[in-house]
């Protein structure tokens, strides 16, 4: 159905029909045209997306204050007018501009109707009328023929140039009266049959177009072509041949398409997955990398969202950089984790590109993305390192200290610090060697994280100095239960290459309760308490309230 109606307005309405798009920044340009506007107007395809001022520059300034004034009012407007077709008649027309207006009532384009009244138009005009407009129309006709851009010849029906405006005579050499040569001789043997039949058609009354190089004064040209019938009384008396350079536009075509081409070659060899998404965040091409890098075929992703298989606490933060990128048109970077085939999360970093075309719309974001995941293993074990103990792997100074602060800033609960060492570690060192030192010191860790709770943490500053930092645990009763506790599970004796080694510590302990305070005022306040429970013996403790 859609077929037959679009092959309707396109040849079974004897009415020309325009079809006229209303830009953004003021200017209009030719959307559609069926076949009795180009054969009529002698516009083209060619000519669809152009300013009406570049094209018809006689016509534009009254076209266009109607165009505006269908934009601003919104309501048809209907106007009476003359225009010149390429035979050189003069018709006269009354055109009704209708607006199309989008879902928020913004008139995006304009419909032109144009009906011929040029009969009733002349019975109501005097003939000294009719002989001026007929002279403007012919003078019309003489500027749009000479001043065209493109080179227009007028054959005769046997096909033999018997004229041609200035762009014409350019490209044949003609210095003054023009030769009388057949079309033929600017044609390759091979293209022949295709022009043939157009120029038969034309001489049938039908306007025909066709693309092939024609050779003109040893220059080759990559030229689109139409004939289109001269009409007088309804027969067929010549045709205009009217050939548009495309040299350029082809080069482009070309040089795009082995652009487009090398891409391609290094999107299908590429071992980072690149990415095509549209405005709506729909995936348009996914490289075929997709299934060496996540496992799954890049047909697994086309027409998903580009949020598929990427970890839900992520999005939101894809979607704002995604959505910035193109209100700032700035590049964006993003490391989040995609779910593997084989059900692994794994981490990827993401470098968005905004595209935009010649007016800047934007026209899709290019995103590379790179497997981190062992980038980020390193990263995890590297801050293993830096805050845990090499030898007990429980952490060390500089995580105790980060995680104090954070308790003080937080303010959640009041917490207690307990300094512990080992009761004659020196000894042990001395007498069974570092190794066996060592030994005891894991051990030592391994108890205290064993007795204390999961909410707790268990720290070694160095040497044989242990930390515990107890959360929610604030008065000397609960204190003196938990320190009871740590001695008893020290003294338990354990068996050392052959040996029963029996081991107690001293333990200094401190309550929070003062907010400005320093980790290290804190770890001075345990220390003093720790000297206090040597000097009663060791195999102790000692409670000391900083406040």
């Amino acid at each position: 159905m859609e077929k037959l109606l679009f092959r309707a307005v396109m040849k079974g309405i004897k009415e020309m029909v325009f079809i006229v798009k209303a830009e953004p920044d003021g200017e209009f340009t030719y959307a559609f045209l069926n076949e009795e506007a180009k054969m009529r107007s002698g516009l083209s395809d060619d000519d669809l997306g152009k300013p009406i001022q570049a094209i018809q520059p006689d016509l534009s300034s009254f076209l266009y204050s109607q165009y505006v004034k269908v934009v601003e009012t919104k309501e048809d407007v209907v106007y009476k007018d003359s225009y010149t077709a390429l035979s050189g008649e003069t018709y006269y027309s009354k055109t009704r501009l209708s607006p199309l207006l989008d879902e928020q009532g913004e008139c995006t384009h304009i419909t032109a109707l144009v009906h011929d009244i040029t009969e009733s138009t002349w019975a109501e005009l005097d003939a000294e009328e009719s002989r001026e407009r007929a002279l403007e129309s012919r003078e019309r006709f003489r500027s749009l023929f000479d001043h065209n851009l493109d080179a227009i010849f007028y054959l005769n029906l046997d096909g033999i140039t018997i004229s041609g405006n200035r762009a014409a005579g350019a490209y044949i050499g003609w210095e003054s009266e023009p030769e009388e040569i057949h079309y033929r001789e600017w044609f390759k043997e091979k293209d022949l049959t295709e022009v043939d039949h157009a120029f038969l058609k034309a001489k049938t009354g039908e306007a025909s177009s066709f693309r092939t190089k024609v050779y003109m004064n040893g220059k080759k040209i990559d030229g689109l072509s139409i004939f289109v019938p001269v009409m007088i009384h309804h027969e067929v008396t010549g045709i205009y041949w009217i050939l548009k350079d495309i040299s350029t536009e082809m080069d482009a075509i070309k040089r795009f398409r082995d652009s487009e081409k090398k891409l391609r070659i290094i999107a299908e060899n590429a071992q980072d997955l690149i990415t095509l998404v549209d405005h709506k965040g729909t995936i348009i091409y996914a490289s075929p990398s997709y299934r060496q890098v996540l496992g799954y075929p890049e047909s697994e992703y086309e027409g998903k969202l580009f949020s598929h298989h990427v970890e839900e606490e992520y999005l939101p933060e894809l979607e704002a950089s995604f959505l910035m990128s193109i209100q700032q048109g700035t590049p964006w970077k993003l490391q989040l984790r995609q779910q593997h085939q084989e059900k692994e999360w794994m981490w990827t970093e993401l470098h968005g590109t905004p595209v935009f075309d010649d007016q800047d719309h934007f026209n899709y974001m290019v995103v590379v993305s790179r497997d981190i995941t062992f980038n980020k293993k390193q990263e995890s074990r590297l801050e293993y390192f830096a805050y845990h103990d090499s030898l007990t792997g429980l952490p060390n100074r500089r995580l105790l200290q980060k995680t104090m602060e954070e308790e003080q800033q937080s303010g959640r609960q009041p917490f207690s610090v307990l300094m512990l060492d080992i009761d004659h570690f020196k000894t042990i060192n001395d007498e069974l060697g570092h190794d066996a030192g060592d030994a005891v010191i894991e051990e030592f860790g391994h108890r205290l994280k064993k007795c204390t709770r999961s909410s707790d943490l268990v720290a070694r500053l160095g040497g044989d100095e242990f930390i515990v930092l107890l959360r929610g645990v604030e008065n000397e009763d609960k204190l003196s239960k938990v320190a009871d506790k740590i001695l008893s599970a020290i003294r338990e004796p354990f068996q050392l290459k052959g040996l029963v080694m029996n081991v107690t510590t001293s333990i200094g302990m401190t309550v929070v309760e003062k907010e400005a305070c320093s980790p290290a005022e804190i770890l001075k306040a345990a220390d003093k308490a720790l000297y206090q429970a040597k000097a009663r013996g060791r195999n102790t403790f000692s409670i000391l309230s900083l406040n």
